[in-house]
């Protein structure tokens, strides 16, 4: 059987159709008013006094860390779990990763943990918002006032998510975002960094457009990662139906708790009492048999299931060649390069376990049915 319910989809309709097809009249396809437009829409949603818009997500991240400061001889905290650019543009500023263990409900990186790997060298933090869900914020927001440290939330799936009644990107220093087609609102491609510090945003202004002061003035290096007004186009119109997406989300997963929780050899994902998940993804963790199985089952019967980040980030096959060749279990870092991390059995654990269901606000109750039925289905057959 050939897929029926794809794991994600771009919601997008005439509406989007139309701005495109504005911007294309008007001859403005380069970043201009309608970027503009979406900066100051998106950061007004977030709650920050400040969005600028990228190119994507992952120079979200890059251009944040650089406008922070960080570099050469700095340690930035993150997690081991998450999408490869959580670590690899914390390299590219020339700075060591520190990878701690997560939570096993949440998947977010541990609080807890955080204190044991704190350096003279330590600059900041990076949690990572992941699947949607907030990581919990207090115990880092007061590590990073006791160590004077700074917090960049990587919020690139957890457009809308709420800690505490505040939305994500608005609790650190500063926020990354992406756009990518997946995500709970798209631009196709694209990022955005949010702030309310007046000179980190203009630092991240400079730097995302050839460090430019004025036209041909160039006061800082930089690069050219601006979105375009084609994008924004999209974005603009995306993110009016953002909340009323994540709510077609949220009505999905309350569908498959409700449907699938209990069942013996699958755990459902958690939304802690303080979060306001935004389902960016619905990872359960396969307790019982096997995973791959699993995933072969569904796939049967139309339902495009997956597994998630297949091995935590340091042992990617990159990380490896910075340098890499023999390291204590416990930490690692030679010469200012490559990273350091702690034990993270949690994670090395769940890359095992973790399983994707399809979710995304373009399914029917059809679409949602078909995927409970085969869960519980291959369940058995695998079992």
């Amino acid at each position: 059987m050939g897929v029926r319910v794809p794991i994600s989809r771009p919601l997008l309709g005439a509406e989007e159709v139309k701005e495109v097809e504005l911007v294309l009249k008007s001859g403005m396809l380069a970043q201009g008013k309608r970027v503009k437009e979406l900066e100051d829409g998106f950061a007004e949603y977030v709650g920050a006094r400040h969005g600028i818009a990228v190119s994507n997500g992952t120079l979200a991240l890059l251009v944040a860390l650089q406008a922070m400061g960080i570099g050469p001889g700095d340690e930035v905290i993150t997690t081991p779990l998450s999408f490869f650019a959580t670590a690899s543009t914390i390299l590219m500023t020339g700075a060591v990763p520190v990878f701690v263990d997560i939570d096993p409900e949440t998947y977010n990186l541990d609080p807890g943990r955080v204190e044991e790997v704190l350096s003279d060298r330590t600059r900041a933090i990076v949690p990572v918002h992941l699947f949607g869900h907030p990581v919990d914020m207090d115990p880092l927001l007061k590590i990073a006032r006791e160590r004077d440290l700074l917090i960049l939330e990587d919020a690139a799936q957890a457009h809308g998510a709420e800690y505490r009644g505040r939305r994500v990107g608005s609790i650190g220093h500063a926020a990354a975002f992406s756009f990518y087609p997946t995500k709970n609102m798209t631009t196709a491609e694209g990022g955005m960094i949010t702030t309310s510090d007046d000179r980190l945003a203009e630092r991240c202004r400079l730097l995302r457009d050839h460090g430019q002061e004025s036209k041909y003035v160039h006061i800082m290096l930089g690069m050219n990662c601006r979105m375009t007004d084609l994008q924004a186009a999209i974005g603009i119109v995306q993110l009016k139906k953002l909340d009323s997406m994540n709510e077609r989300r949220r009505e999905i997963a309350r569908t498959y708790v409700d449907e699938l929780g209990g069942l013996e050899g699958i755990e459902m994902p958690v939304e802690r009492p303080w979060a306001r998940h935004s389902w960016h993804l619905f990872a359960v963790k396969v307790t019982g048999p096997s995973r791959d199985r699993l995933v072969g089952a569904l796939r049967d019967r139309g339902v495009d299931a997956r597994p998630s980040y297949p091995m935590p980030i340091y042992e990617q096959p990159v990380m490896k060649k910075l340098g890499i060749r023999e390291f204590d279990p416990l930490w690692f870092a030679r010469s200012g390069r490559g990273f350091k991390r702690t034990e993270c059995p949690n994670a090395e654990r769940l890359v095992d376990q973790l399983l994707l269901l399809p979710i995304h606000p373009g399914m029917s109750d059809e679409d949602v049915q078909l995927v409970t039925r085969a869960v519980k289905e291959a369940l058995r057959e695998v079992s």
